[in-house]
């Protein structure tokens, strides 16, 4: 059976890296149609291309684990054909962190096409991603404050830095995401994450209990924020109705461990706010345009 993200492996790098450009380049200038105009109000077009920043940070980030100089001197030493202009560090840097709102955007299009509209079940789970060890917390440039410090209980760890909120079909396909610091509770961060959301069933791990959060989701925008009960609660959930909890949680679990095991979002590696943040979201969108990718490389084969 073949897996999500075999195709990094199974295919030559140069036909993952044309598929890739070609389908960040469809959607970039869909979404250039849809904004009506071009994105630089003054002086003429880069001659590297936005869609080539952005798919040469996939690459990095995917092939390289954002190591930005060693994946620029990979590209530049053995893809002269497919990025003739390769540019330097600080200016790949500069310009990928100015497309962070355009990164997303892409995701976000091609999300569209691959959840079902009727598709009412949606999963929800978080995931750590620390900035540096909890010890050396009070040191970090990147975010500073008692908000980072955060405990994951599943890990049984202490954290500083973030935690990634995920909304993602049982198909896999993340629907939202959002980072937010350390401390914040899985469950008071639930409503920001199933913004502009209505009419679904959302089930949770132990974390989003919280009777006043969920009365408010189902009474609001009837969602149904799905949590099993705790030890200490006086109605437990039937054998049956636990394993087929279970098999659903295994889906977003699974997408979690792809991100984390394939695609590293847990270190981001970026000693700024910003850099993070659009890391995180070019993880995000590699992960997003593997359903995409698996299925054009297998009808080229």
């Amino acid at each position: 059976m073949t897996g999500l993200t075999d195709y990094i492996t199974d295919h030559p790098w140069v036909e993952v890296f044309t598929v890739w450009y070609v389908l960040i380049d469809d959607a970039y200038q869909a979404i250039l149609a849809d904004y009506g105009r071009r994105l630089r109000p003054r002086g003429p077009e880069p001659r590297f291309s936005d869609s080539e920043v952005i798919t040469l940070a996939l690459i990095i980030d995917t092939y390289f684990h954002g190591h930005e100089a060693l994946g620029l001197a990979f590209v530049r030493q053995y893809h002269p054909a497919e990025f003739p202009q390769v540019l330097s560090p600080s200016r790949f840097n500069r310009r990928r962190r100015l497309l962070v709102d355009v990164i997303e955007a892409i995701r976000t299009r091609l999300t569209t096409r691959l959840i079902d509209p009727a598709d009412r079940l949606r999963l929800i789970d978080s995931a750590p991603i620390p900035l540096t060890t909890y010890t050396r917390g009070p040191d970090c440039r990147t975010v500073q404050g008692w908000d980072y410090c955060g405990v994951c209980i599943s890990k049984r760890q202490k954290v500083f830095g973030f935690k990634l909120h995920l909304l993602t079909t049982a198909d896999q396909v993340v629907d939202q995401w959002l980072v937010a610091p350390a401390s914040y509770h899985d469950s008071t961060v639930a409503p920001a994450v199933l913004e502009d959301r209505r009419d679904l069933l959302v089930p949770g791990d132990k974390a989003y209990v919280r009777p006043e959060i969920q009365r408010t989701l189902q009474e609001g925008r009837r969602i149904v924020l799905l949590a099993p009960p705790r030890r200490t609660d006086r109605v437990q959930w039937v054998a049956a109705q636990e394993r087929r909890y279970n098999r659903v949680r295994r889906r977003i679990e699974t997408a979690l461990s792809v991100l984390t095991v394939v695609f590293n979002v847990e270190r981001p590696g970026s000693r700024s706010l910003a850099g993070a943040l659009c890391r995180i979201a070019t993880r995000i969108l590699a992960y997003t345009l593997s359903f995409r990718t698996t299925h054009v490389l297998a009808s080229l084969n």
